[in-house]
């Protein structure tokens, strides 16, 4: 469930004004709060963590309206989200969120890029987390469909197994192909896909 705090309840105002496809917004923050719970006692971070993610989320498409090829949607978002007058976000906060939108897709954080440095480094470890996060509730989701749900995550050594009900997995299955590495690299385990027969 989204949660409903102040900064939730703003981000989830200008996701209404700035989105052009809420459903699939409001799905991929759905999957990306559960797979935070489920995961909570291997990331061990807490509820603001938990409001960032669901802000990162809810807003990690809106940069398609403004988007370029030189600024792709992904930065857009960012974008919007650092230049937004917040309410309920402090400058640094700001700054965070915009970066789990801004690496839900193409490149991880790296130490080539500024911002990303310019993080202490226990948050640049929060941000790995978040930003795997998002991405992998982004790739449950990758047919825009909002066909698959959660059931359960069940960690092995090595594996972070995701069981989910539903259609179209062969989406989601290529998404987590393309977007489960940064996700790997900050919990150690490789995210795969279980459907659950009906």
């Amino acid at each position: 469930m989204i949660p409903q705090t102040p900064l939730v309840r703003e981000a989830l105002a200008l996701m209404k004004d700035w989105e052009k496809e809420p459903q699939h917004v409001l799905h991929v923050t759905d999957w990306a709060v559960r797979l935070f719970a489920e995961l909570q006692p291997e990331h061990q971070l807490g509820k603001r963590d938990l409001d960032f993610l669901a802000v990162g989320a809810l807003l990690h498409d809106t940069g398609w309206s403004t988007a370029t090829e030189e600024r792709p949607h992904h930065k857009e978002s960012a974008r919007r989200i650092r230049e937004h007058p917040w309410q309920t976000l402090s400058q640094k906060e700001r700054e965070f969120v915009a970066l789990v939108a801004r690496y839900h897709r193409k490149s991880p954080p790296s130490s080539r890029h500024k911002r990303y440095v310019n993080l202490e480094s226990y948050r640049r470890e929060a941000l790995r987390w978040l930003a795997g996060i998002l991405r992998i509730a982004d790739a449950m989701d990758r047919s825009h469909q909002q066909s698959l749900w959660m059931q359960k995550v069940e960690l092995r050594p090595g594996v972070c197994l995701i069981h989910a009900k539903g259609t179209g997995h062969e989406e989601a299955l290529f998404g987590l192909e393309r977007k489960g590495e940064l996700f790997q690299a900050v919990s150690g385990r490789q995210p795969l896909l279980k459907i659950t027969p009906p």
